[in-house]
């Protein structure tokens, strides 16, 4: 499969991830979750469910590079972080009306967009965080969903049923030159945009605009890199703490750990922290912790929330992890 789209590394601090105004979200949360009485184990569940995710924003401002347009937009109304959208010509703009491609001198402040991208899409260990999106849309005139769609058409992860119409527009996100039909959506990992919905269960609709997603989204990424300095010279005085290439970091790395005194209880950096310690950090799109790894060892931690896990143990650290100064501090003992 071509190369799709470039991906940014891992960040620290990033947890709003959600709906605003579409409607996949109220569908999950008021229909039941089941599956039909005919389907059972003969289905892979972990296959059934989209390898994809949306997230909502509004963007704030845009600044052209060479490699792209950096649009530094807000999701919900109590993220005061915010995030950086990377695209570049791989990068598929859609209008949510109609589905109709957009370019990308198009895109303008205070339009509501919903970035498409993969569940693991990494982000950067920056603030704000900086992604890159497989897609955008722009508007919020259809709701918008990813979803994989089985023989019947049917997701059971958002329980939406799609009925083909003449009027559906169908693509594939490789722009093949071919007339797309509903058995092409079948067993496919989707982009839907779509009006009303019926009140069965599950809810069915006539879409607008369906586009065949990759199932091996996750497989054929090819990293690249914004450099600091470039993200620095674009976004002005909004600050960027850091772009870093995820690697497997060096024992022997000396690291100057600075340490914080407050209410008594010593708290470090903790990306500094671990990086010391020889732990890769992590924070996919579609998880709230941060995700620190190293020899079989598994440490989920969130910012504001005194309890951590430690290889799905539940632990109490001496102080809630706090963002400050554009870094997480947390205590010195949720490394020993």
């Amino acid at each position: 499969m071509k190369k799709i789209y470039a991906v940014l590394a891992t960040m620290l601090a990033f947890s709003t991830i959600g709906g605003m105004t579409i409607f996949a979200d109220e569908v999950q949360q008021k229909l039941p979750v089941e599956l039909p009485a005919e389907k059972t184990g003969e289905y892979d569940l972990l296959e059934m469910e989209s390898q994809y995710m949306t997230m909502n924003a509004k963007i704030t401002s845009i600044e052209k590079s060479e490699k792209g347009y950096y649009l530094i937009s807000a999701t919900r109304p109590d993220d005061e972080i915010g995030i950086v959208f990377t695209i570049d010509e791989n990068t598929f703009i859609l209008n949510n009306k109609d589905g109709s491609f957009m370019k990308a001198d198009e895109l303008k402040n205070d339009m509501s967009i919903t970035a498409i991208l993969g569940k693991k899409t990494p982000m950067t260990m920056s603030l704000p965080p900086m992604t890159n999106p497989m897609g955008i849309v722009v508007g919020e005139e259809n709701s918008v969903s990813t979803a994989y769609f089985d023989e019947q058409l049917t997701s059971e992860e958002i329980m939406l049923q799609l009925n083909i119409s003449d009027e559906t527009k169908i693509v594939d996100m490789a722009g093949t030159k071919k007339v797309f039909t509903q058995d092409d959506i079948k067993n496919q990992n989707c982009l839907v945009l779509y009006g009303i919905t019926t009140r069965s269960i599950p809810a069915q609709t006539n879409p607008v605009f369906v586009m065949i997603l990759p199932n091996d989204e996750v497989e054929d990424i090819e990293e690249e890199f914004v450099g600091v300095e470039e993200a620095e010279k674009l976004l002005g005085e909004q600050q960027i703490e850091q772009v870093t290439e995820p690697a497997v970091v060096e024992p022997e790395t000396t690291v100057t750990t600075p340490t914080a005194l407050v209410s008594e209880v010593n708290v470090v950096p903790l990306r500094e922290m671990a990086e010391k310690e020889g732990f890769t950090v992590t924070w996919t799109a579609n998880d709230k912790p941060v995700i620190l790894q190293k020899d079989g060892i598994e440490i989920e931690i969130t910012v504001g929330q005194q309890e951590y896990k430690k290889n799905g143990e539940a632990l109490q650290s001496a102080k809630a992890p706090e963002l400050k100064n554009s870094k997480i501090y947390v205590s010195e003992n949720i490394l020993q």
